[in-house]
């Protein structure tokens, strides 16, 4: 009979077998993720994933609802350093970046491929506190006067400039001499300009 894992060793199993699904089904596309794969990876026996994880579908939407929590607490951290909005606002663009960049198989897991299990209650809460998180700085902005909008709509284009910017330099198809902030900066000041509050009339 297998000695019982303490929590500790059960958490940190589960992670290295989500950071071997995120990498297989990165490099080798869905069908490589399954359960005895995945043992053979970790040097296991092949029921040994059955104790943590029924099926793949699990296994993936434990990958996407761990990588979300920690992607959120990486840039609730960097909104929370200090400055003014725009300070702030480049600090999630950079906690950004170094998550993607240090996570690169998880990140696309998260984003690149469709969702499988929209109702697990977890993985419904991590994506929800990750979208809050994204936009909150905008939200920052706006009670400032920075800018002038639809906090969702402005947080929105904002996170699909950085999320191209940031898969660009994945493929390495960036234009020479730029990496995903350099480029996200023209982009996002851009955004920011047409954001810009409408002067006061005079009266």
């Amino acid at each position: 009979m297998p000695r019982a894992l303490s929590e500790q060793e059960t958490e940190a199993f589960r992670e290295r077998l989500c950071e071997a699904a995120a990498r297989l089904y990165v490099e080798e596309g869905p069908g490589a993720v399954t359960l005895r794969r995945l043992a053979g990876e970790l040097g296991v026996g092949t029921m040994t994933p059955y104790r943590y994880f029924d099926n793949k579908e699990e296994i993936i939407t434990a990958v996407r609802t761990r990588g979300l929590n920690r992607f959120s607490e990486a840039l609730e951290r960097a909104l929370d350093s200090p400055g003014d909005g725009r300070t702030r606002s480049r600090a999630v663009r950079d906690a950004y970046i170094a998550f993607a960049r240090d996570n690169t198989a998880t990140y696309r897991l998260m984003f690149e491929y469709p969702e499988t299990r929209r109702d697990d209650p977890a993985y419904r809460q991590a994506y929800e506190r990750m979208w809050r998180t994204v936009s909150a700085h905008v939200e920052v902005m706006i009670a400032e006067g920075t800018v002038a909008a639809d906090p969702a709509i402005l947080g929105h284009q904002i996170w699909a400039s950085l999320h191209g910017a940031v898969m660009l330099e994945i493929a390495g198809m960036l234009p020479e001499g730029f990496d995903a902030a350099s480029l996200h900066t023209r982009t996002v000041s851009a955004l920011f300009d047409t954001a810009r509050p409408a002067p006061a009339l005079p009266r």
